[in-house]
């Protein structure tokens, strides 16, 4: 079920909104649904409000795809978030992503689980508030690094964390 909701913007408010919704290629009333749902979904992450539903990360504009996943037909602002974050990722944690191989943006499952448990970090650093969920992530971390050393590759294969290939670049 759903609301239809009436509500006011000081000028410069709501200008800056439909600037934002004409560069996106987006209705200003959808745009301007997109941003309040995801406020409330970050006022229920922190615990301003009780979840009225289970929560899953949602990244503005993808409709109903997990953060992690790579919105239908493509986003090249997506790739370049998630490149960043695997970069970092690998920069966090060097041991435990030494065996990523070159190309693993090419194998889905590798690129979903690495952007998955990049969010995931992100989540954590920045919401997280309870000690189970780090101490969880760091398992997942472990797991994936022993997939990573099982599935080979050789040194001369190893991914080095840099500028990104061509369609991840956007």
């Amino acid at each position: 079920m759903s609301q239809r909701l009436q509500i006011v913007l000081p000028d410069p408010v709501a200008t800056q909104l439909q600037e934002l919704a004409a560069s996106a290629g987006e209705p200003t009333a959808t745009l301007a649904a997109q941003i309040l749902r995801n406020g409330v979904a970050l006022a229920t992450e922190t615990g301003k409000v009780r979840s009225s539903k289970p929560h899953a990360s949602r990244a503005v504009g993808t409709g109903d795809r997990p953060r992690w996943l790579e919105p239908y037909g493509g986003d090249p602002a997506w790739w370049r978030e998630m490149w960043g974050s695997v970069v970092a990722l690998h920069g966090r944690y060097p041991r435990h992503l030494e065996h990523l191989k070159d190309g693993w943006w090419e194998d889905e499952a590798t690129a979903e689980t690495l952007c998955a448990i990049s969010v995931w970090r992100s989540e954590i650093d920045q919401h997280g508030r309870d000690p189970r969920d780090e101490l969880a992530f760091h398992h997942q971390l472990a797991d994936i690094a022993d997939t990573l050393r099982r599935q080979g590759g050789g040194v001369e294969n190893r991914w080095t964390p840099g500028a990104p290939p061509e369609r991840w670049d956007g």
